[in-house]
């Protein structure tokens, strides 16, 4: 039977403009300092004018966008401190909602975080083989997925939400530097004892190593934005010389 409320199965203007432009946050396809010229972007998604503000505000709200007085919309930089803060606030978070999930178990949650656990291990292992190119971004959406499945159970609804705003920041700084990411720490380890100690119940191990892996995270962004700082700005450049003028950074 269909749905009384078209809403719940349709994406209004404002959600599907604030849903592309969050993509194309995350994925760096609007790298960094990027100003968001709303007369530009009313254009690109033939939308009105009313539509992009409110998607942008609703960026802002998620923080994925700043704002200067009189000059408009710009996407959000990276820094260390920023993502210092981010994974310092996220760990207090998530091992609340963590712990409250874990009380909560049952068998719905158990099978959800098999299943979860089972497909971010097939891209694993396929991504040890090399098969980057195809599977990175599919990496990325397993792995939040096998994340937010240990947290599902939560029975704070502040938390999860929380939680979902500080793990999309943190995924940004992530996307960085997958591949130093194997290159230095077996990420597929990780996940596997994080996996084992979930479904054991034992709660104080699982958290143990959630901790861990966040701050493994932390360690290997700081060393790699400390080192590579002036390699990332000339990298984004680089994708951006096909780019028309109003989606480029401040720096051009």
């Amino acid at each position: 039977m269909p749905s009384d409320n078209p809403s719940h199965t349709k994406k209004t203007a404002v959600e599907t403009v604030q849903s592309q432009l969050r993509d194309q946050i995350l994925n760096f396809d609007l790298p960094p300092g990027t100003h968001l010229h709303v007369d530009n972007l009313r254009l690109k998604f033939d939308v009105s004018t009313a539509t992009v503000r409110e998607a942008l505000s609703r960026l802002l709200i998620d923080n994925l966008v700043t704002t200067e007085r009189q000059r408009g919309f710009w996407v959000r930089e990276l820094s260390i401190e920023d993502f210092r803060s981010i994974s310092e606030a996220r760990k207090i978070i998530e091992i609340g909602a963590l712990r409250s999930s874990l009380d909560h178990r049952d068998d719905n949650w158990e099978g959800d975080l098999f299943a979860a656990y089972r497909k971010l291990k097939l891209v694993e292992d396929r991504l040890l083989e090399g098969q980057e190119n195809d599977l990175t971004s599919e990496w990325h959406v397993r792995n939040r997925k096998f994340h937010d499945c240990l947290i599902q159970n939560c029975r704070n609804a502040w938390l999860i939400d929380f939680r979902r705003q500080l793990h999309q920041h943190s995924d940004r700084y992530h996307r960085l530097v997958l591949k130093d990411n194997r290159k230095y720490r077996d990420v597929s380890k990780e996940h596997a004892d994080i996996f084992e100690s979930a479904i054991e119940g034992d709660v104080e191990k699982c958290v143990a190593l959630v901790e861990n892996h966040i701050d493994m995270t932390v360690s290997l962004i700081t060393k790699h934005l400390t080192q590579s700082t002036e390699g990332l700005a000339v990298s984004l450049e680089a994708n951006q010389s096909s780019r028309p003028p109003h989606l480029r950074t401040k720096s051009q």
